[in-house]
């Protein structure tokens, strides 16, 4: 592909030297982008060496716990009217270069870019791909970008540009803060905005992440969907599902079936939902539905990491099937899931791993 697409690439960072050179190295890679601007808000590592190295242009800001200031600080300074924003903890995998071609012919359109998180293993499609001179971010945290124009219709495309994000792994959230960090913004701003669903949703996601405190995440997803939602928005399937896994990690089965049930309507198309139902299912003692529901998911099409349409639902199957005697059943499923380790060792018990 030719170099020179007009996409200036643009990121915030501090102390990300672990992530910074791998984001860098795969973004100008992959999309040869020629304009990169990095706004540092206080490094003290060798994150401002490692831009320059990769040939960003480095400009300081003063922290002011305001992401949207400094988002907007560093469009300031492309050189390019579309801006691409990436996290340092995120890396471009691949990319669709007719797709993002065809992308570009619209001033007006925000690019959604397929973004892969390796902690939950689950994926989701964000907004980061815009033209300066129609958009920019609002919100202090997890800001989201508004048009100028009040009366502009937000419209949203796929850029053809996935990537995976790092940060939140267990080995590194503790060493950079960043939930905790996240934690106090987003209830800074809910007190300028209270009873935004959004705002609690994201809330309910840090503390979902990784488990770190699984009631209060139940508390805030709860909070959300009082606040009256709109299911056509893309982050509420995001807030079902996590509510639902969260609800079942809490031992809460009842209230995760009546939360299934109520939003069943809008995502029984939606692979993740379906395999949500499913353990929904199985943990409310309804078998033969969660048996029907694990089997809905073999074999869909999905890009999902967790095996949902193959070893795992066909382990979930299995675990079904031993607990009601159905033995013979039930090996034929942990054969079904290849190296999978929980039906390997599932084998070994019943005496049936040759």
């Amino acid at each position: 592909m030719a170099s020179g697409l007009p996409i200036s690439l643009c990121m915030i960072v501090k102390n990300e030297e672990v992530f910074l050179d791998t984001a860098l190295k795969s973004a100008r890679s992959l999309l040869k982008l020629e304009d990169v601007v990095i706004t540092d808000t206080g490094s003290t590592d060798r994150t401002k060496e490692i831009a320059l190295e990769n040939g960003a242009k480095v400009f300081d800001f003063t922290w002011c716990d305001d992401f949207s200031a400094a988002r907007n600080f560093a469009t300031e300074k492309a050189k390019n009217d579309w801006i691409l924003f990436l996290d340092a903890d995120e890396e471009v995998t691949e990319f669709d270069f007719t797709i993002l071609n065809d992308f570009l012919l619209n001033n007006q359109v925000i690019g959604m870019m397929l973004l892969m998180d390796l902690s939950q293993k689950t994926q989701s499609r964000l907004a980061r791909i815009y033209n300066r001179m129609f958009y920019s971010f609002n919100g202090s945290i997890h800001e989201q970008l508004r048009p100028f124009n009040a009366q502009t219709q937000l419209l949203a495309k796929n850029s053809g540009i996935k990537a995976v994000h790092h940060g939140y792994l267990p080995e590194y959230a503790k060493v950079t803060g960043k939930l905790e960090r996240n934690e106090r913004l987003l209830i800074l701003e809910l007190t300028k905005r209270p009873g935004d669903p959004y705002l609690l949703y994201q809330l309910g996601k840090s503390y979902f992440c990784n488990d770190r405190n699984l009631n209060k995440a139940c508390d805030y997803f709860s909070r959300a969907l009082s606040a009256g939602v709109n299911t056509g928005i893309g982050y509420i399937y995001d807030l079902i599902e996590c509510y639902g896994y969260s609800l079942i990690n809490t031992g809460q089965f009842e209230r995760a079936l009546d939360i299934r049930n109520r939003y069943a309507e809008f995502y029984i198309s939606n692979i993740n939902f379906r395999f949500l139902s499913a353990h929904i299912y199985q943990n409310n003692g309804m078998l033969q539905e969660a048996v029907e529901s694990y089997e809905s998911c073999i074999g869909a099409d999905t890009d999902d990491m967790k095996g949902i349409n193959s070893f795992l639902s066909y382990y979930n199957i299995g675990v079904i099937l031993e607990c009601v005697g159905m033995i013979e059943d039930a090996v034929r499923m942990y054969q079904n899931c290849g190296d999978y380790e929980l039906a390997k060792q599932r084998l070994v018990e019943l005496r049936y791993d040759n």
